[in-house]
């Protein structure tokens, strides 16, 4: 069990996200924007713990993605690494995360015994926003969510990874004819905003056709986006592109699946 590299989320929205990494005995969270109850609740149902955890890498300081910390830190003093500007304001704003944060330097690296960890920036409307590569000895996995657009830089790090966690947020006229205020609507829709359906779908070929044979949607919207709208438009465009998604028994190119709100969605398990 120990040598075993097993990948998934957790939690998967604008509600509260994080995603749980096992790799060869060492686990690891990226993210941890729900209670630690609620965290722990569900790494029991995993058969682990809070107490398990070697370190949690955050990706930025919105509180859907560091709202446990506070709890965490004080209950369980686990490493905390994240980009510089994101553990100021954490920082400031806290009592126990201090005694437990690492600031990365943009891009930066960490190295554990079996796993490393590899942040690049992401463009979004944080102090700091990053994404990962994390390098599992035999592959790498690639998590980016929270970013209006795809950069150069971004594409280059994700195109080494068998396997990614990409955010797919937003359908472009649910968003636009939905019941959001028109600020709300611009600051989603701008390159500090978050991914839509059809920016995702569009950047999956080129992932593919680099080696990339598992992929996770995620960071949905509740309120302007829906599972199958997400899986429907990256679908259609693999397929139009010749390649072939997994289905049940039937192998293909790529496995695509959809993580929810809250629940388990596995990425890797081998």
């Amino acid at each position: 069990m120990n040598n075993k590299t097993f990948i998934c989320t957790l939690f998967s929205s604008s509600y509260g996200n994080c995603t749980y990494i096992k790799n060869k005995g060492e686990e690891y969270l990226i993210d941890a924007g729900v209670s630690a109850r609620a965290l722990e609740h569900s790494l029991n149902d995993l058969g682990t713990s809070l107490a398990n955890i070697n370190a949690i890498f955050v990706t930025h300081e919105h509180s859907d993605h560091v709202k446990g910390l506070e709890t965490i830190s004080k209950n369980y003093k686990i490493p905390v690494f994240a980009p510089k500007p994101c553990c100021d304001e954490m920082g400031m704003n806290s009592v126990h995360i201090p005694l437990c944060l690492n600031r990365l330097e943009s891009p930066g690296s960490v190295e554990f015994p079996e796993t490393s960890f590899a942040s690049f920036s992401t463009p979004h409307d944080a102090l700091a926003s990053c994404g990962y590569v994390v390098d599992l000895g035999e592959m790498k996995f690639g998590f980016a969510t929270d970013m209006g657009y795809i950069t150069k830089n971004a594409a280059r790090e994700l195109s080494s990874c068998k396997a990614v966690i990409i955010e797919s947020n937003h359908d472009i006229d649910m968003l636009k004819n939905g019941p959001y205020p028109y600020r709300l609507k611009k600051r989603i829709l701008s390159d500090y905003g978050h991914l839509s359906n059809s920016a995702c779908a569009d950047f999956l070929p080129y992932l593919v056709l680099n080696g990339t044979n598992s992929v996770v949607l995620a960071h949905l919207s509740v309120e302007n986006n829906t599972p199958a709208v997400a899986y429907a438009e990256s679908c259609n465009s693999l397929k139009s592109r010749g390649m072939t998604v997994c289905t049940g028994e039937t192998p293909g190119d790529v496995c695509l699946s959809v993580a929810p709100k809250q629940g388990v969605c596995v990425l890797i398990d081998e």
